[in-house]
């Protein structure tokens, strides 16, 4: 192998390392939030009822338009214990540009009406409206082509060609 080939394998065997790297982290995370919202399905559902139901409205600059959050307050009964909860998802509830949207989670949840809600065994005082979404789970062939596609590089760029 020349001095130019070898030069050439070392670079493609970097950019395919890139590749694997970068492509992993993903696969490892949206692996990891898949493996938490499937494992939500098990916890145990129990009612709940609706303490505080509204809008927030959060503004981080007095020239910037504010955006608007479900604000939720619930109080569920677990294995002989009460607790309360402000959780609708388990990243809290996400900010949104229209108002309209989180009114919306208001009349679904209003003040006072009895829901369902979804306890964390292990921390009882964690408890959620809304389940993850297990969609992470069914795109994780896209990062793993990229990853696949790395390996496929550092071995090509080392394959002797069989010219040689």
């Amino acid at each position: 192998m020349s001095g130019n080939n070898r030069a050439g394998s070392w670079y493609l065997t970097a950019v395919g390392l890139a590749l694997c790297l970068i492509s992993g982290v993903f696969l490892w995370l949206m692996t990891r939030s898949y493996l938490r919202a499937k494992e939500m399905t098990s916890w145990p559902q129990v009612p709940c009822l609706i303490l505080r139901a509204e809008v927030e409205e959060r503004r981080i600059a007095e020239n910037v338009a504010p955006d608007y959050r479900f604000a939720v307050l619930y109080r569920y009964h677990y294995q002989g214990k009460d607790y309360e909860s402000d959780l609708w998802g388990l990243r809290g509830s996400m900010p949104r540009s229209e108002r309209a949207a989180s009114e919306e989670l208001v009349k679904q949840f209003p003040q006072g009406s009895r829901q369902s809600c979804w306890v964390n065994p292990r921390q009882p005082d964690v408890a959620l409206l809304k389940l993850d979404s297990r969609a992470a789970g069914y795109s994780l062939w896209f990062p793993a082509l990229f990853f696949l596609g790395g390996i496929g590089m550092m071995v090509g760029a080392w394959r002797k060609s069989p010219a040689s």
